[in-house]
């Protein structure tokens, strides 16, 4: 099932290029195709660790580029050229904020990493799960910052089992990407601090949400359990 979705979804992505069909509608079917194949989930994550996990894939932006930059100069890539970011306007923000990080979470995090992790165990499968998670973006810089972003993320499902904080964490760094430019250029924190205050608000999102799902769950009177009355003689 997982490498069925995964299939569908690279040739919507690879047919809307080739038809030139805009960013958004392409998105918006792929999110669509996810989202009913899903099974309901039976827990959810608290929404504030939502909106923390959101507010540290914003931050961690200049974190996640100084890293990357750091790796790829390990590894010999030539120095990253400047990308042109589109404008914030109606559409990039409906394509990179809301539809992109809903479908490829929801593909790669929570279809694809639990089904690899059953067959080849959680380390191999985190590194498989994120390779292909960064190998439609092309580009080298993007594939590396996309892999190194994958594994975090993909860390934060297996320690959660929650695929919202990872959807969350995803569209506030595609977030930041459109309100700070690539490289940021404006709103942006220093990479240093940019690493602690987005690595504790992410850590805080992870602890609620553990620490909300280890709760007992709270049964209303027709929730309640039913206690097998004793036969009467």
């Amino acid at each position: 099932m997982a490498g069925l979705l995964l299939a569908n979804v690279w040739c919507l992505l690879l047919g809307g290029a080739a038809l030139r069909v805009p960013l958004a509608v392409t998105y918006l079917a792929c999110a669509a195709l996810l989202v009913s194949a899903r099974a309901r989930p039976r827990l959810r994550s608290p929404p504030f660790a939502a909106l923390l996990a959101g507010a540290a894939g914003f931050a961690l932006l200049p974190a996640w580029l100084a890293f990357a930059v750091g790796i790829g100069r390990g590894l010999g890539l030539p120095p990253p050229a400047p990308s042109a970011v589109a404008a914030p306007g109606p559409l990039p923000w409906l394509a990179h904020v809301m539809l992109a990080p809903l479908f490829e979470e929801l593909l790669y995090r929570e279809c694809l990493l639990p089904a690899l992790r059953a067959r080849i165990g959680a380390p191999l499968a985190l590194v498989l799960s994120s390779a292909l998670f960064a190998a439609p973006h092309l580009e080298p810089w993007s594939v590396l910052t996309t892999f190194l972003v994958g594994l975090a993320l993909g860390g934060v499902f297996l320690a959660t089992g929650r695929v919202e904080l990872c959807v969350a964490h995803h569209a506030g760094l595609n977030a930041a990407v459109l309100v700070c430019g690539l490289p940021p250029a404006r709103a942006a924190l220093a990479p240093p601090l940019a690493a602690l205050v987005g690595g504790v608000l992410l850590a805080l999102a992870c602890r609620w949400t553990c620490g909300h799902s280890a709760r007992p769950p709270v049964h209303g009177p027709a929730c309640a359990p039913r206690v097998p009355r004793a036969h009467q003689a």
